[in-house]
């Protein structure tokens, strides 16, 4: 069945910035690596054009990362697709998506819950709008559902979905392990210090990813040794002002922000440093695939004890989880595992195994095609 047609739809797709459009676009490549045919839809905004096989579409409004793809093209692109993929959330286009399942011009639909969107102000308020009145509707549309785990989903608002229905599917996330695997650590070609022991964060930095911590990681390091170095890779709106904040803490000199790195570049990143933190803040934060990333590098991560996220990092094993917003506890655990060589490497041997058992994208892909076939050997 390798002849299968699968269309995925993301809000976003890279050159944006996080995984609600990285994983899709990961997906549709290993895809058509299989030999199927597979297509990436996402909003043609800010100027961004086609790059195969991501192909963009037109919209009648966007606005932040939502967006209403223009309904005649929207229509035109999935028709006749054997299984249609959205990435939810999608405002203002997975309505459209779940109706024309309904009425059949879609003849299978699979929706990937990444997570529940969250913000302050008005927008936070739609989100919850749409999540009370209109995400049921959607999600009942889907001929399955898939969680990267049970776990954020029992704490999400995705919980009535979570537990005892056979249309949701645990698939975890999963990286290259060739691609993300040990090696020689290269700070010289980035500008970090061969004699300071680096502390990486990765992430985005604009409105979207607030959610990510940067300044419970600023505040944290500014409670280490002078020897502990920064390193922070990500780019966005934010980054000034994270900037800003690291002066003010008196850490300027101890944190290096390379903005955002080239595909090539990213490994060679996370093999230059010595634990990974990812001290995310909310339950926007549903996995955390650079942690993967770091753990397959045989890096250590510190991060936060967020449903999903601790599915991730197994505490004590490969690495250390600590409380949301505390970046008391999140300097406590860098200094201890900084302090210990034999420790971290001890976790780094866990971490690589605990990725290469359960998180390898040719696993992740392994089982979506399952479902694909499944479904398209029922009738649509």
């Amino acid at each position: 069945m390798s002849d299968l047609r699968i269309i995925h739809c993301s809000c976003v797709a890279p050159p944006q910035t996080g995984g609600l459009g990285e994983v899709p676009l990961l997906e549709v490549t290993a895809l058509n690596e299989r030999g199927f045919t597979a297509e990436l839809l996402a909003p043609a905004v800010n100027q961004l054009q086609d790059a195969p096989p991501i192909r963009r579409l037109k919209t009648s409004w966007s606005y932040g990362n939502a967006a209403s793809l223009n309904p005649s093209i929207l229509k035109a692109a999935v028709r006749g697709a054997d299984v249609v993929h959205l990435h939810y959330p999608f405002y203002g286009t997975a309505g459209r998506i779940a109706r024309m399942r309904r009425r059949g011009i879609i003849r299978r639909l699979v929706i990937t819950l990444h997570m529940d969107a969250t913000a302050g102000g008005w927008i936070g308020s739609a989100f919850n709008f749409h999540r009370k009145f209109l995400q049921s509707r959607v999600l009942k549309s889907a001929d399955a559902l898939i969680v990267s785990s049970v776990d954020y989903a029992k704490h999400s608002s995705f919980a009535p979905y979570a537990s005892g229905s056979a249309s949701v599917v645990e698939i975890p996330f999963g990286v290259d392990e060739k691609r993300f695997s040990p090696g020689v650590a290269e700070r010289a070609a980035f500008g970090i210090p061969t004699d300071k022991q680096v502390v990486l964060f990765v992430g985005g930095m604009d409105r979207a990813h607030a959610f990510k911590g940067v300044d419970v990681m600023l505040r944290a390091l500014a409670r280490l040794p002078a020897n502990v170095f920064g390193v922070l890779v990500g780019d966005g709106a934010l980054r000034p002002s994270y900037e800003a904040m690291a002066a003010n803490l008196g850490i300027g000199d101890r944190v290096k922000f390379l903005g955002r790195v080239t595909d090539a570049d990213l490994p060679k990143i996370y093999r230059s440093a010595d634990v990974l933190a990812m001290p995310s803040v909310s339950g926007a934060e549903a996995f955390g695939l650079v942690a993967l990333e770091a753990q397959a590098c045989g890096i250590p991560v510190v991060a936060t004890e967020l449903p999903g996220v601790r599915t991730v990092v197994e505490n004590g094993v490969t690495g250390m989880l600590v409380p949301p917003h505390d970046d008391v506890a999140l300097a406590e655990k860098l200094k201890e595992l900084l302090g210990n060589e034999f420790t971290r490497k001890e976790m780094a041997k866990a971490a690589i195994e605990h990725v290469n058992r359960r998180f390898t994208r040719g696993k992740h892909m392994d089982d979506l095609i399952a479902l694909y076939r499944r479904l398209c050997a029922s009738p649509s």
